[in-house]
């Protein structure tokens, strides 16, 4: 009896593998592949686009005040491109990006999906503009979309992509039962973890789904739950309640307070990202970023848009209970940046077995239906 149940609940197991990864093999194809090509965008961008991120510093120059970098960087982009964000990185010789975006959330098609999307680059010690990019046309946004959405908007393309990760979490431990061996002996688990590189294509194609999917199981697990916490918003942050005051409504907002306070609170940063606020009683909030490369080491500011006052300050990581520091870690363990450089070659060749493990299943069962 035991015997039978064993294997009807093998034969449920095999069936649900299968056709969870025919319906869903095309769309982790696809999000394996951008997220490997995604895995190293930020060093791609840096040698690729030095032009534009990096100018020469005139002798004994410093930073012009946020309040005159502004209007250039608003002249710069035109009235109907309203700037929402800035990122002012604090190294020597960094360009300061400006951020113009307006997304349509109900659109189908990614042109559709962006009513506008620029970005213009300033030359902090001069004020000159370097360059403006009309960033929806730009390789790695385009890469991203495609990972987030498949190019449909969040209506349609972020709806099939989240249940097709869902699939694949359910597959990932699917396929661990499916692996496990019958008996813990040598022969046996010879097959089950090593490539037999020399074999005809039915096995080596075989064991190229069995045993590469086994022995990154663990980082495609952590990479599928940290996409599922984000695409079901388990880590987007509550509204605030802090809001500026309406009463003190000027024309000009006090940028260079607002920096300044932020700067001597927060004096290691690496680079801050500077939010705009679009609602009138909305407030200035302010990323002060540690690291360059880890996301989740920042601290968080929000001012009043008209004085200036510092209405919020969130805690440093180190601060953090433990459920905050992982929600905070989510984008880092997402990309495999927690562990530097050493995780995003992880993240990279794990996004490589993820595109893989569709084509290798679809051939084990083409090979099977013909047979």
């Amino acid at each position: 009896m035991l015997q039978v149940s064993h294997l009807n609940f093998k034969k449920i197991i095999r069936f649900l593998h299968l056709w969870l990864g025919l319906i869903s093999g095309l769309v982790v194809f696809v999000l394996g592949l951008t997220g490997s090509i995604y895995a190293f965008a930020d060093e791609i961008k840096e040698w690729i686009y030095k032009d534009r991120l990096y100018v020469e510093v005139p002798a004994g120059a410093s930073h012009l005040p946020l309040s005159q970098l502004l209007p250039l960087a608003e002249q710069a982009m035109g009235k109907e491109h309203k700037i929402s964000r800035g990122e002012l990185s604090l190294e020597k010789g960094r360009t300061y990006m400006f951020r113009a975006l307006k997304l349509n959330r109900e659109a189908f098609g990614y042109w559709n999906y962006y009513d506008y999307y620029y970005k213009v680059y300033l030359n902090p010690y001069t004020g000159q503009v370097i360059y403006k990019e009309n960033a929806k046309n730009e390789f790695f946004t385009v890469v991203l979309a495609l990972h987030m959405n498949l190019l449909m908007g969040d209506r349609v393309g972020h709806f099939i992509v989240q249940w097709s990760v869902v699939c694949f979490v359910v597959l990932l431990l699917s396929g661990v039962v499916l692996w496990w061996p019958k008996k813990w002996k040598r022969k046996q688990l010879k097959k089950s973890f090593k490539v037999k590189w020399d074999a005809k294509f039915k096995r080596l194609n075989y064991d190229l789904h069995n045993v590469t999917g086994f022995y990154s199981f663990l980082i495609l697990m952590i990479i599928a739950l940290t996409g599922l916490m984000w695409s079901f918003e388990l880590t987007t942050e509550k509204k605030s309640k802090v809001f500026s005051d309406t009463t003190r409504m000027v024309d000009v907002m006090p940028a260079d307070r607002i920096l300044d306070q932020a700067l001597k609170a927060s004096p290691e940063t690496a680079y801050f990202l500077y939010n705009f606020p679009a609602a009138k009683s909305g407030t200035v909030n302010v990323s002060a970023y540690q690291s360059e490369m880890n996301l989740y080491d920042k601290v968080q500011y929000r001012f009043d848009r008209y004085s200036g006052a510092l209405l919020q300050k969130g805690l440093e990581f180190n601060k953090q209970a433990l459920g905050s520091r992982l929600i905070s870690m989510n984008y880092d363990l997402h990309t495999g940046s927690v562990l530097g450089l050493t995780g995003k070659v992880l993240a990279f060749f794990a996004g490589l077995v993820a595109a893989a493990l569709p084509l290798t299943g679809f051939l084990i069962w083409w090979k099977k239906g013909k047979k």
